[in-house]
């Protein structure tokens, strides 16, 4: 199974000819990293202060307000997360997940740095083994992001490039997935599922493929649906380079 392209639920031409990264995108990203930013910060200084008693039960010995803070933070932090992952994942030119787990544990190392105790002169180093170990993670994060990302960008512009030059096929919905947009837990207006299409090759071989489409409960996907599948002529087998567009 491979992830479907963002744009493949929705009917009709998407972004494929540009798929620009936009400002309102950066400012997204931006807005999202200072916030996982500063409540990594404020993570990090918590657990190290509370690490410094010990985490202790006894009322004289807590440190009530860096554990206060430690679990005020960790809301925006994964709310932080969540959002940079779910606005990377709608342009593969964004910085995705690494980048922002990279962020996270600057932010962290920054937070214990602070809150760790003042080095002795000439016995212990300035900084601990702690903040190094997590900023070598962050750099190596950081690292890993940028590789991803090229990666990324240079299968996106394949992508655009098979579908300008050559004309898509014929696909059918074999399996919608779960479309089941009324439960116990109450009403979804879109939904994760997997969907799978089959297909047929230049060669008449019949190819199936599943991917995960974000499905909006006004447009549900049907058994027998026709769908556009463009796909590398040279290694048919190759899913990298295979993408299916919904009809409008």
């Amino acid at each position: 199974m491979s992830l479907i392209d963002p744009d493949v639920t929705a009917p009709g031409p998407r972004s494929w000819e540009t798929n620009a990264v936009t400002p309102a995108m950066v400012l997204r990203l931006v807005l999202w990293g200072v916030v996982l930013a500063g409540a990594a910060v404020v993570v990090g200084w918590g657990l190290t202060r509370g690490a410094a008693t010990g985490f202790s039960d006894a009322p004289g010995e807590q440190d009530e307000p860096a554990t206060a803070a430690t679990i005020i933070a960790s809301f925006p932090l994964l709310v932080a997360l969540g959002g940079w992952v779910a606005g990377a994942s709608r342009n593969p030119r964004l910085p995705g997940w690494a980048t922002a787990v990279g962020i996270a544990l600057l932010g962290a190392a920054t937070g214990h740095a602070v809150a760790a105790p003042p080095p002795r002169i000439l016995q212990e180093p300035a900084i601990d083994a702690v903040t190094v170990g997590l900023g070598v993670a962050a750099l190596a994060l950081l690292v890993l992001g940028a590789v991803f990302r090229r990666t990324r960008v240079r299968r996106d512009a394949a992508r655009r490039a098979l579908v300008r030059s050559t004309p898509p096929v014929t696909g059918t919905v074999t399996n919608p997935g779960n479309m089941e947009f009324d439960d116990d837990e109450g009403s979804a207006t879109w939904i994760v599922t997997g969907v799978s299409y089959a297909f047929r090759d230049a060669s008449g071989t019949e190819r199936h493929v599943t991917r995960t489409a974000t499905v909006h409960r006004d447009s549900p996907i049907v058994i027998g649906e026709e769908v556009d599948i463009w796909y590398d002529r040279q290694d048919p087998s190759n899913e990298d380079l295979l993408v299916i567009r919904r009809r409008g």
